[in-house]
């Protein structure tokens, strides 16, 4: 106690900044000008976080009507296919990858 005088004030306990303010631009420029670790990452599509996303509207896919199939090929082409894979000796996988 005989450190202690009238004129100083001792503190205990500061409260840092909150974190609001530790993010603030004046804030890393300060850090950054005592020669302080600063550390900055920027969020990823943070006011994008959904589970789940329609890509098309649902009213617009109900108005087409459109009829969407592929044409078929004749059976003489697909015998014609097969057998210069069997000449071959592939595989239908070996044939498709």
């Amino acid at each position: 106690m005989a450190e202690s005088d009238w004129d100083t004030v001792t503190v205990l306990r500061k409260k840092g900044p909150s974190a609001a303010q530790a993010k603030s631009k004046q804030a890393i420029l300060a850090a950054q000008r005592r020669g302080e670790d600063v550390e900055t990452s920027k969020k990823w599509a943070a006011g994008q976080n959904k589970q789940h996303f329609i890509t098309k509207n649902t009213a617009k896919l109900d108005r087409e009507t459109e009829e969407l199939h592929h044409d078929r090929v004749s059976l003489e082409v697909g015998k014609v296919i097969q057998q210069g894979r069997q000449s071959k000796g592939l595989t239908q996988k070996d044939l498709a990858t």
